[in-house]
Order: C-alpha cells, then sequence, then structure tokens
C-alpha cells in the first residue's frame, strides 16, 4: 500500500549476510585508495566518489558532483562539519546490501548526502556494513566514524571500542535517522 502511494519501498536494515574473501585487508586497502583517488576505476571514472563496499565485497563508486558545481552555499555547510583544510579519512557504517544501494542509495545511506559533501571538498570516504569480519578492517586508517542508528542493533557488542582501536584520530559519530542528526560518541575510559 505505502509502495502504492509513495512509488519507494522501506528499506528494511539488517546485518547482511557477507563474502569472506581470502584477502579482506585487501579489498580495505583498494576502497580506501579508491576513495583517495587512486589504483582501482571504474570505466566511466566519475573522478571524486564515495567508496561502497558491498556485502559481496565488490567496490562500488558513488560519483560526487563534478569539481567546482556546487555553490559555496552548499559547500558551506559541508566545511563546517568537516574541514576541508586536512584531509580526512572519513569510515562511515551503514546498510550496503548491493541491491538496496543500487535500488535507492539515498534510502540505504540515510546520511550518503553528507558523505557525498564530503568526498566533494576532498577528504577520503568509504562505506561498509560493519560485520564483525570486516569492523577492524573497515575502520583502519580512518579520521572519522558515521555510523548509521539502524545499523547499530546489528554491532557486535564491542564495536565502538574496536573501532576506536583500528583509527588514527578515534572520532565517531551516531546519525539518528529519526532525526536526522549526528551525536557525537563519548570515549569510554
Amino acid at each position: 500500500m505505502l509502495e502504492r502511494l509513495f512509488g519507494k519501498r522501506r528499506v528494511e536494515v539488517r546485518m547482511p549476510e557477507v563474502d569472506a574473501p581470502p584477502d579482506l585487508a585487501g579489498v580495505f586497502d583498494r576502497a580506501r585508495a579508491a576513495a583517495r583517488g587512486e589504483g582501482e576505476r571504474p570505466p566511466d571514472d566519475p573522478g571524486r566518489a564515495v567508496i561502497i563496499v558491498t556485502p559481496g565485497r565488490m567496490l562500488n563508486f558513488q560519483a560526487c558532483p563534478p569539481p567546482g558545481s556546487m555553490s559555496q552555499a552548499q559547500v558551506k555547510p559541508i566545511e563546517q562539519m568537516l574541514s576541508p583544510a586536512a584531509k580526512r579519512n572519513v569510515a562511515a557504517i551503514a546498510y550496503t546490501e548491493l541491491d538496496a544501494v543500487l535500488q535507492d542509495a539515498g534510502r540505504a545511506i540515510p546520511f550518503l548526502g553528507f558523505l557525498l559533501g564530503f568526498a566533494y571538498i576532498g577528504h577520503a570516504v568509504w562505506v561498509f556494513e560493519g560485520h564483525p569480519s570486516a569492523l577492524a578492517h573497515g575502520c583502519r586508517d580512518a579520521d572519522v566514524l558515521l555510523v548509521d542508528s539502524a545499523m547499530v542493533p546489528f554491532l557486535q557488542h564491542d564495536w565502538a571500542s574496536l573501532a576506536a582501536k583500528t583509527m588514527k584520530r578515534p572520532e565517531i559519530y551516531i546519525h539518528d535517522r529519526a532525526t536526522y542528526s549526528l551525536k557525537k560518541l563519548a570515549p569510554r575510559a
């Protein structure tokens, strides 16, 4: 009924089943390199992009707007959230099931607009689902971690401490789907 009224299905967030390739660390190394604009690129190279690591461990490139195409009024709020003065590595945990991302990436990853903005102003940005087999690999070298509140119930109980241990400078935020706001996660003693 809702689909007929509004035209889009609601995304049922869950921890997807994931592939376990023998070189999982290498998958995330490739994702980080691609997020920096190095290494693997798709045939229709979009330039700056947010890299989504799917549960099948493929890299999906979500292209940013072309350089210089956004007005200063659009860019300023992004720069206030995360200054472009020092380039940072931004990891995100969200629902990355390939079908959901291909159907409507913005519904699957509700803060995708933030992530695209961060990549547009020069930060390296990658997204993954936060599965226990990938949590440390996905957070390694990150300065900032954004986590979809809908994924938190599916993460391992010690996810925040494990993420903080593997990040360069742990700064962790939870994106609340209900209020579309970010809340900084206080470090645990």
